[in-house]
């Protein structure tokens, strides 16, 4: 029996919505825990959890959909899908990794559920299946995330990609109890998958209330430690030599999988198969001579204490790993595949420099310095700057959270309608404060990769309460939004930036052209009712789906354009 199982996942649960400005609806509260835990190790922030949800009807018994190529999430605006990204630039035998999930809130797994996700994904994974043949059966919304995988899978195909595909069936059951056909219809599923995607491996996995239980109240290891061969101190800070295999097994969690947390202050995202990344793995999995330590810059660690023993083992309290993420990946990746006694053999070292400090300036001081020697993708290195400290602080003291260094509020357990990454600040700024909801719909995870657009988003001229207020208003906006039972879960996801805006132009009485223009309305609490979130709605939603239908392009096409914004303020501007 899992009854106390049960009783600990609804007040989990339950302690999360109380937290919530807005409680979710009962299923979308399932299912947003149920994709958190399954996907745990993957360290995904709560915007990106919800990005892969699937809401409304058509779901094709599908709650969630989430594509990663060698561990990062694929998002539309993904490097991999633009036209002058060629596949060589991925290294070969790429990891491409589809996890479907469907979560109810039932005490039986069903042989029904098992048997719609077949025909689904047959439907889904035909490669030669269009949007329009698929609409029939299936919402915008889980053709487009579904398309995440078969396009990077047909760019990547002539790199000999390892494929992987799982899908998680949980409810609130005990998998003790499984009837013999639904474990049947399991195995069955998997070989599916498998004749539909040749050569991938492929898992289907029941998670009931024991298991989701089990990784709920897993708490991530932030004390470890790592044996040095060769060491050398002053003060506070170490440099030393770890052979790799040790090292292998520091970033492991007990089952072999990467420990994501360590990374959550990394300024960068793993790059996955760049040129770099690719020169780390060939040199790691070569019989070259050369110790790899003589050819690689390492890995730089942050701890707030350290003790060291006698073997020269370090045990660290509250570690992060703040530069070499693309090392410790490439080590963790090619170490996986030869095996860590077959490197042990060769007894090769990792340079790991130690700093021990709980100051968080001084913290964001080596987080700069040690990653300004080449540059960073995006504009995650201005995280250390002091006008991202200065948001968070004052983000805190008005119960607000800025998650400036990636998921450290989530980790705390802070509400998940009270936390704003960088990103998606960002995306709030450019939307209602620059008048390009385009923009922050069309490049959700590049847009801050232009430095004439971070300067124009993150300026210390803007005062930080009108930084909260835009936060607050865009996140009541999609908060309000989810209670529009009326307007179909694709033209949220696409609008939801473009009803922010006719808002807050409705509010002003004029064009913004400035994040400067909304200071006198930051002055006083965000209002919004659900009367004026549903109306606004309506009207974007209307005009979208007009400017579809006469320019004969889809609902994601339109929202993603420049004359739809120019109708959306001349509507709201409109007497």
């Amino acid at each position: 029996m899992v009854q106390n199982e049960r009783v600990l996942i609804d007040s989990h649960i339950a302690a999360a919505q109380a937290e919530r400005d807005a409680p979710l609806p009962k299923d979308v509260a399932f299912e947003t825990f149920t994709a958190e835990m399954a996907l745990k190790e993957h360290n995904l922030t709560p915007e990106q959890i919800e990005a892969g949800r699937i809401g409304g009807g058509k779901d094709g018994a599908i709650d969630g959909v989430y594509v990663f190529l060698d561990d990062e999430l694929l998002a539309e605006d993904s490097e991999i899908f633009d036209d002058d990204h060629l596949a060589s630039k991925v290294r070969k035998n790429a990891s491409i990794h589809l996890h479907l999930i469907q979560a109810k809130e039932e005490t039986g797994f069903t042989e029904t559920a098992l048997d719609k996700v077949e025909v689904s994904t047959s439907k889904l994974l035909n490669l030669d299946s269009t949007d329009e043949e698929l609409s029939v059966y299936y919402s915008a919304e889980v053709i487009a995330r579904i398309r995440l995988f078969t396009r990077v899978w047909k760019k990547l195909l002539i790199r000999s990609p390892e494929v992987s595909i799982r899908f998680d069936y949980a409810t609130k059951a005990d998998t003790k109890n499984i009837a013999e056909a639904v474990a049947q219809k399991r195995i069955d599923l998997e070989q599916h998958l498998k004749s539909l995607v040749p050569g991938a491996t492929t898992q289907v996995a029941f998670l009931g209330a024991r298991e989701l239980w089990e990784i709920a109240d897993a708490v991530p290891e932030y004390d470890l430690q790592l044996r040095f061969t060769e060491y050398l101190s002053k003060a506070d800070s170490y440099t030393g030599l770890v052979a790799l295999a040790d090292y292998f097994e520091f970033l492991c969690d007990p089952d072999g999988s990467l420990r994501g947390h360590l990374f959550d202050w990394n300024v960068r995202d793993y790059q996955g198969g760049v040129a770099v990344n690719r020169g780390i793995e060939e040199t790691l999995e070569s019989d070259s001579s050369d110790d790899f330590w003589w050819l690689n810059n390492g890995v730089t660690i942050l701890c707030a204490g350290v003790t060291i023993g006698g073997d020269k083992t370090f045990t660290m309290q509250n570690v992060q790993i703040v530069n070499g993420m693309q090392t410790s990946h490439s080590i963790h990746s090619a170490i996986t595949r030869i095996g860590a006694q077959v490197e042990r053999s060769r007894n090769r070292s990792v340079l790991v420099r130690v700093f021990v400090t709980q100051d968080e300036a001084a913290r964001d001081r080596i987080i700069r310095a040690t990653n300004s020697q080449t540059k960073v993708a995006d504009a995650s290195l201005h995280a250390t700057e002091d006008l991202h400290r200065q948001i968070e602080a004052y983000f805190f003291s008005r119960g607000w959270f800025y998650d400036r260094r990636k998921n450290f509020y989530k980790n705390m357990g802070r509400p998940a309608d009270r936390i704003v990454s960088i990103s998606g600040l960002g995306q709030a700024v450019i939307a209602l404060g620059l008048s390009r909801p385009d923009d922050a719909r069309a490049r959700p995870s590049s847009l801050l990769s232009k430095e004439a657009d971070y300067k124009q988003i993150f300026s210390s001229t803007l005062p930080l309460a009108t930084y909260l207020w835009i936060a607050q208003f865009q996140r009541r906006t999609e908060t309000l939004l989810r209670g529009v039972d009326e307007i179909d879960a694709h033209l949220r996801t696409n609008f939801r930036f473009h009803v922010g805006l006719y808002l807050v132009t409705r509010l002003k009485a004029a064009q913004i052209y400035s994040p400067t223009q909304l200071n006198a309305l930051a002055a006083e609490p965000v209002s919004l009712t659900p009367e004026q979130v549903a109306e606004a709605m309506a009207a974007v939603a209307k005009l979208g789906t007009e400017t579809a239908r006469d320019e004969d392009a889809p609902i994601d096409r339109v929202a993603k354009s420049r004359s739809f914004v120019e109708k959306v303020i001349a509507l709201a501007l409109a007497p």
